[in-house]
């Protein structure tokens, strides 16, 4: 493949790639997804976190509220109980501290349902109507056979008194009632049931019960407190999400439009100031990405600019001379050493230029070796010293050790000395100096020579790729150098005064 075609494909790959590396992240920002919408999750999720939070909060308090009214109404029930058990035997029932928030009522009825003692205040009417109600409830509903389970033949009444299954809530007249029944076989003692050994003595049913309404009155009245707190908290948290989550929805709306804009290639997009850091933040890494691609197209459109002049002169060259053999004015041989001169400096630029694409690639892999420093050196020199002594410069080497042992890629080190020694031998007035010493885990390699002075505005841009010197060189030769020292986890600086220009290599020593 000749020159021409071959810088002209690398020039048509270089562009296509570049297109295709700003249009894909606006196929990705177009490419349609049935996600749901930033504001629409920004407002959803967390109302639905807080209303499943009551909710669970609500539920947990009336779980436990009931739990506990039924506990400390079976208790003071029970302790009823225990107490007429205690007078059915005889014994002195003992007086118990344990508080309880509820009051019971018991009644004594004989097996035919018949009143025969209320434990209420006989001034206490509503107790009694309550108590008169209690019996009637049972004995037309026939609630009785509910108790009826109970076996009978079982002397031990403590199964009765520990046992809930004969634990019962009622409503009569809008009020609740938590009742409990218990038969008890003997003679009616005023106001208890008292044992006996006959076998044909009554039975008698003591029916305890305990008016639980006020309790679960005050759980309605905080059930609505709560829902009350929790529908004022939703609206003032759904007023708050959502005035934050449009707030949020047009600052991200604003921020995609300004990368879609950056996307799409648009000229004096304005800058955006959000009012969240973060999102300044992204605008911000954007903007710089977006100077950063236009820097790096501007340097793409210098470098091919400098580089077809650079092959528009040695070709017009070329041409020249080949007219002038052509034509008979030009002595062929005279014209063939220009010819293959120039030809070399455009075989040298394409060179270089496919070097660089080639260690842009991230396929790019080194082939490390074991390489003496040394003799990589002295190789390079020695193919660059008929060029020197044709200028009349010496090569000086100043090496601590014959054997400076790297792993590294000995082509593109060498490819990497040979740009800086040449650019030596094109600038130094007499001598260029070679030296190497190890520091510590590191080799320093120092190339010097007695040339000009580099401008200070040169140093900073030296090694930038397709920047040309105020010399009119054009300056790829040093970018590849760089590109090869730094994929070696090395450095290189330049230091340059009116006595010398030095080159300072650093590479690890593995």
């Amino acid at each position: 493949m000749s020159l021409l075609k071959r810088f002209g494909a690398m020039v048509s790959n270089s562009r296509k790639n570049n297109k295709k590396q700003l249009n894909h992240p606006k196929k990705i920002l177009q490419k349609k997804r049935r996600n749901l919408r930033f504001k629409t999750t920004l407002f959803v999720q967390p109302l639905t976190i807080i209303i499943v939070s009551f909710a669970i909060i609500l539920l947990v308090f009336n779980v436990l509220l009931k739990l506990f009214i039924a506990e400390q109404a079976f208790t003071a029930v029970q302790n009823q109980y225990d107490t007429l058990d205690t007078l059915y035997v005889g014994d002195t029932p003992e007086t118990t501290a344990e508080g309880n928030i509820f009051e019971t009522t018991y009644i004594i009825a004989d097996d035919s349902f018949d009143i025969k003692y209320i434990s209420a205040s006989m001034y206490d009417l509503s107790e009694k109507k309550i108590s008169e109600k209690i019996i009637d409830y049972f004995s037309d509903n026939d609630d009785i056979e509910w108790f009826d389970d109970i076996d009978e033949d079982d002397a031990d009444y403590s199964d009765y008194q520990n046992s809930l299954n004969y634990f019962k809530k009622v409503e009569i007249d809008g009020s609740a009632y938590m009742i409990k029944m218990q038969e008890y076989p003997g003679t009616l003692a005023d106001s208890y049931v008292k044992q006996d050994n006959n076998d044909d003595s009554p039975t008698y049913y003591i029916f305890v019960f305990a008016n639980v309404t006020p309790i679960e009155e005050l759980e309605n009245y905080i059930n609505f407190i709560l829902l009350g707190l929790m529908v004022i908290i939703g609206i003032i948290a759904s007023i708050s999400i959502f005035l934050t989550a449009r707030k949020l929805d047009r600052n991200f709306g604003s921020l995609k439009s300004y990368i879609l804009g950056v996307g799409n290639r648009e000229k004096n997009l304005p800058t955006e100031n959000f009012a969240y850091r973060e999102f300044n933040e992204v605008g911000q890494t954007v903007e710089r990405m977006n100077d950063m691609i236009d820097a790096n197209q501007r340097s793409q459109q210098l470098f091919f600019q400098n580089s077809s002049h650079e092959l528009r002169t040695p070709l017009m060259s070329i041409q020249g001379y080949v007219e002038g053999i052509k034509e008979g004015v030009i002595d062929a041989k005279e014209a063939a050493s220009v010819i293959v001169d120039e030809s070399q400096k455009m075989t040298d630029l394409v060179d270089d230029i496919l070097t660089l694409s080639k260690m842009e690639s991230v396929q790019t892999q080194l082939q490390l070796e074991k390489l003496n420093i040394t003799d990589l050196l002295y190789d390079v020199s020695w193919r660059l010293k008929a060029k020197a002594d044709e200028r009349g410069i010496a090569f000086e080497h100043h090496f601590d050790d014959d054997y400076l042992e790297i792993e590294a890629d000995e082509k593109l080190l060498e490819r990497a000395f040979t740009n800086i020694l040449s650019n030596a031998v094109r600038y130094a007035k007499t001598q260029i100096s070679i030296s190497g010493k190890l520091i510590e885990n590191q080799l320093q390699i120092t190339i010097s020579n007695d040339g000009e002075a580099i401008s200070e505005q040169d140093q900073e841009y030296l090694f930038e790729r397709f920047y040309k010197g105020k010399g009119g060189h054009f300056g790829i030769g040093l970018a590849i150098t760089k590109e090869i020292v730094e994929r070696h986890k090395g450095t290189i600086t330049v230091i340059s005064n009116a006595q010398e220009t030095s080159f300072i290599i650093y590479l690890p020593v593995k």
